[in-house]
């Protein structure tokens, strides 16, 4: 009979080397989902802005403007940031907003909000006033933009 006895199980290292294995493809998972998440909000995003594009063009079609009078010096998403009317980064669109028509004319259900909707991310919309580019009539152009995560920012200028 031998007396080599045979232990059964993992050394301490051979456990230290798969946990670290683990984490690592578990950091790299997470990094992965980060960037799943930064693109499919800024996939939203998009959508969103050519969802009012569409609303505002309805809008033309019926009043000849895509909105007017100009209430707003800074309408966003987020609040007017305190530049004009009643605004002061409320964290939706404020009360006195441009875009607040196109609801009540059922172009559209609700103003969309930016997914993370804060003072860096928001939408913006600005109409521009008579004189502006040489329109003689308000309301016949405006610039509709939403900041990226990838650093850039999508804009619809309808002139």
């Amino acid at each position: 009979m031998d007396n080599k006895t045979f232990n059964k199980g993992f050394t301490l290292i051979e456990l230290l080397v798969v946990i670290t294995i683990i984490g690592l493809l578990a950091t790299i998972i997470l990094v992965s989902l980060n960037s799943a998440r930064e693109k499919a909000r800024d996939a939203r995003r998009k959508t969103d802005i050519k969802q009012l594009e569409l609303a505002l063009e309805f809008n033309y079609d019926k009043y000849g403007a895509y909105t007017q009078p100009e209430n707003m010096c800074s309408d966003t998403s987020y609040g007017g940031l305190g530049e004009c009317g009643s605004a002061g980064g409320t964290g939706d669109w404020d009360a006195n907003s441009d875009l607040r028509d196109l609801i009540s004319d059922d172009f559209i259900s609700i103003l969309p909000k930016d997914p993370i909707n804060n003072s860096t991310y928001k939408y913006s919309y600005e109409p521009w006033n008579a004189g502006q580019g040489g329109y003689t009539k308000a309301g016949q152009a405006y610039d509709l933009c939403a900041n990226l995560e990838t650093g850039d920012s999508f804009c619809i200028n309808k002139r």
